[in-house]
């Protein structure tokens, strides 16, 4: 994939905010309860989703004796406020030899704001496929840091690019074709992107690592729906705001290493958007599903929630 004359970029890691170790950090707050913070404000200025699934599904973990977690299901029901704590309640529906099943629930000031099903499995025998074959695109190496591409052209950019990728974010993030995400509409809606957590070398249990693949799950999934739609995707004319997410974890994963997390969205309508993603390793192996749907509505624009 290191094709001849291609442009070679720093593989050191760039900057990053929240660390993995920060956004796990999780306090006992009585039987089956958690406390934690909600971090730095994200560009709608709210709790970034990804943050409530990676403290939920770490608050289950915590009720759960090894098992790895198969797949989560989660509804963000009311936004988040960052100048408050984050308490997570854990429900334990069912304990088995090979299964276990818990619903944790995220409050502020009493109201639920997130709630999500998590499923836990013991690997088994049997059998053993992958039908789906990563894109051909570009190794890490031969991609831009976000903050690079925004920096190198910035005079080309609008300034809600400038203004939400020229600083450190929690996940190191790629593009493949960077262009076209910010400086084109795209026809279709599809994108791709490399990312990593660094600071995922410090976290050795690997169900700390699916939870950490739950928290950069969320980053650049529902904004796909809108490819086709709204250009650029993250001006202060358009509102994404996730409804519900979903990830089956299909094998191990480190979070510390470059993944690349394919995105489509096969249908909008109605003020939402579905979008979908696969995430792959460096090997090519698929690692997780993914799965978003997001209100989409321009600024401005009646509606009743």
């Amino acid at each position: 994939m290191n094709g001849a004359g291609a442009m070679i970029h720093d593989d050191g890691a760039v900057s990053t905010r929240d660390s993995a170790v920060d956004i796990l950090a999780l306090t006992e707050s009585g039987p089956d309860a958690f406390s934690a913070g909600s971090g730095t404000i994200n560009h709608i200025g709210t709790v970034f989703g990804g943050r409530l699934l990676a403290q939920a599904l770490a608050a289950a973990v915590r009720t759960v004796e090894a098992l790895p977690v198969s797949s989560l299901h989660a509804y963000f029901l009311a936004p988040g406020l960052t100048n408050l704590p984050l308490d997570y309640r854990v429900a334990r529906l069912r304990d088995s030899r090979r299964f276990a099943n818990r619903q944790v629930t995220a409050f502020q000031e009493g109201q639920a704001i997130f709630t999500v099903m998590c499923e836990f499995h013991a690997p088994e025998p049997g059998f053993v496929h992958q039908s789906v074959v990563m894109p051909s695109v570009p190794p890490p190496e031969q991609v831009a840091p976000v903050q690079h591409f925004v920096r190198d052209r910035e005079a080309e950019l609008n300034e809600a690019a400038i203004r939400n990728f020229s600083g450190a974010l929690p996940v190191e993030m790629r593009p493949v074709a960077p262009e076209a995400y910010f400086m084109q509409r795209k026809e279709q809606p599809e994108r791709a992107f490399w990312f990593r957590q660094p600071s995922a070398a410090e976290i050795d249990d690997p169900r700390l690592h699916q939870c950490l693949l739950a928290f950069a799950s969320d980053y650049w999934l529902g904004g796909v729906a809108a490819v086709p739609h709204i250009f650029p995707t993250n001006s202060r004319e358009f509102l994404i705001s996730s409804l519900d997410h979903a990830v089956w974890f299909h094998r191990p994963v480190r979070c510390g290493e470059w993944l690349l997390h394919h995105t489509v969205s096969p249908s909008a309508s109605d003020g939402l958007g579905l979008s979908l993603g696969q995430i792959f390793d460096r090997q090519g192996r698929l690692v997780a599903s993914t799965a978003q749907e997001s209100l989409l509505r321009r600024i401005g624009q009646s509606s009743a929630t």
